[in-house]
């Protein structure tokens, strides 16, 4: 004979067990978040921890048009990674710039950077994954969440890094495409704080990858006024920082530093992008074909 106190307390016990899975299975899907935007990674794996302690407390946040690791203990992205190639920079040419930035409600307050913590510090709000990369209005929107942005040193961010980022897309339209992982380092002894909430990078990072040529190599710059770049291995990189921000690529190409450009090219150097035929055109052809098709029948 069952009782009906056991049996309610059975009851309560499978509701908080059922609970339980929901918020675990909730958290994980979290955890597994890259899954979504796997396109914004080279062979859709996603940069790894080399210092598990870094990995505390972190969002897999899946943008439009990027993807983001944040971290709620430095109240900043750790990276963010992007996919570019010809297309994308050609779009992204025809939208002027719209500055929208807000926080990130997705995150927990406790976890999340607000607008205060950056008013009157003294320090820029730097992109990771630029605006001049975004191709519509809804990825341009979401690269000023403050989920994809750090504080950065003014001359850095105006000067060394705008450089660095037209260089990134002058080899995209160079090669084709490009792989990029940018983010930030906290080497430093001492780390500084805006609003006591939000830690200052002691260095700013932009590792590339490109498939055409299987070389990489990563820019590596103090998050200071020095305008120094030092153009680093993805070795190196990881012995830095504590990430590999590629992990399938193989041993060699991580070894060698290819020679990143510090300022974009010329663009008479570039290929010539093919030019498209206009739809009606190719109907003209298909029409073509199948006619003289018939004709040899």
């Amino acid at each position: 004979m069952i009782s009906f106190g056991k049996h309610k307390s059975g009851v309560k016990n499978s509701i908080v067990m059922t609970v339980l899975t929901v918020v675990i299975g909730l958290s994980s899907a979290q955890a597994d978040d890259f899954t979504q935007c796997s396109q914004s990674f080279y062979g859709g794996i996603y940069p790894e921890f080399t210092n598990t302690k870094l990995s505390n407390n972190t969002q897999a946040l899946c943008m439009d048009g990027f993807a983001v690791m944040y971290s709620g203990v430095s109240r900043t992205p750790l990276w963010s990674a992007e996919y570019l190639d010809r297309k994308r920079l050609r779009q992204a040419k025809e939208i002027d710039r719209e500055d929208s930035f807000h926080e990130e409600s997705r995150l927990p307050k406790s976890a999340r950077a607000s607008l205060s913590d950056y008013s009157g510090s003294g320090y820029d709000r730097g992109h990771l994954a630029p605006n001049a990369n975004m191709a519509t209005r809804s990825q341009q929107y979401d690269s000023f969440s403050l989920a994809n942005i750090a504080p950065q040193s003014p001359r850095n961010n105006r000067y060394i890094w705008r450089n660095i980022e037209s260089a990134t897309r002058y080899l995209t339209q160079q090669y084709g495409e490009v792989y990029t992982i940018t983010g930030v380092a906290f080497t430093g002894k001492k780390t500084k704080q805006l609003a006591k909430r939000v830690l200052v990078p002691s260095h700013f990072f932009k590792a590339v990858y490109i498939p055409a040529t299987n070389q990489a190599g990563v820019y590596y710059a103090p998050n200071d006024e020095s305008e120094r770049i030092d153009v680093i291995s993805l070795d190196e990189l990881t012995a830095e920082i504590g990430i590999d921000v590629l992990p399938v690529l193989d041993s060699q190409t991580k070894s060698q530093a290819f020679d990143l450009p510090l300022k974009a090219g010329d663009s008479s150097d570039l290929p010539d992008e093919p030019v498209e035929e206009p739809t009606w055109m190719l109907f003209v052809w298909a029409i073509l074909e199948w006619l003289l098709a018939q004709l040899q029948a």
